[in-house]
């Protein structure tokens, strides 16, 4: 049996993470580089998932650099995203897993490169923001990586070595590297994908396997 990872806060990614929204965002950041940038289906589809985890904004600047379109695609997929993102479910086990990790007395926060009004309006909407601990989103200057993780260890006193940071991208991955441990959840990359990075550790299916696989730090 594998040792169990500790921690006293556990940070979730959103999209592809808590809610079951990324293969909806990837539609709409596929459309929007074909629309804008004349690619195929197929070129859009790999230059979206090589850089997802990232914020649209960077995805597009990192794919066509200095492309006098960009703007106008990050626009209408902001906006396209913001009508939609309601519509997006949860994972079955999100909200049970979030509950059992409060009853274990761990802390949780969402990092994620949506908008933070966007994140926590979902959840009020659904009557769960009182779950978790904060809630932070991506503005200029202040993203998932980190600058959340500084922020968290010095507005909630949380020392890094016991934080678990949850995703599902391989950026989500990166981002954790030389901050705190890290969790993957398989979906659009495999285990394998996040092995090639050079995560050895722990990649699960579901948010639930996370809750039996951690302990309270002492």
């Amino acid at each position: 049996m594998a040792e169990k990872i500790s921690c006293n806060a556990v940070i979730f990614d959103f999209d592809g993470t808590l809610a079951d929204s990324m293969p909806f965002l990837e539609s709409i950041g596929v459309e929007m580089m074909m629309a804008y940038f004349g690619v195929s289906k197929e070129d859009a589809t790999t230059r979206y998932r090589s850089t997802t985890g990232l914020p649209y904004e960077q995805q597009v600047k990192m794919n066509f650099p200095d492309h006098p379109k960009n703007e106008d695609a990050i626009g209408t997929f902001e906006k396209l995203k913001i009508e939609r993102i309601f519509e997006q479910q949860l994972f079955e086990d999100t909200e049970d897993s979030v509950g059992k990790l409060n009853q274990m007395g761990i802390d949780v926060f969402v990092s994620s490169s949506t908008f933070q009004t966007t994140i926590e309006e979902y959840f009020r909407r659904l009557g769960i923001l009182s779950l978790f601990k904060g809630i932070l989103g991506y503005r200029p200057g202040f993203e998932k990586g980190a600058d959340h993780f500084n922020h968290i260890h010095s507005e909630y006193n949380i020392q890094f070595d016991e934080m678990l940071f949850v995703g599902d991208s391989l950026k989500d991955y990166e981002r954790s590297q030389g901050f705190c441990k890290f969790i993957g959840i398989s979906g659009m990359f495999s285990v394998e994908d996040f092995n090639s990075k050079g995560h050895s550790g722990l990649v699960v299916e579901k948010l639930s396997e996370i809750v039996s696989n951690i302990v309270p730090k002492n």
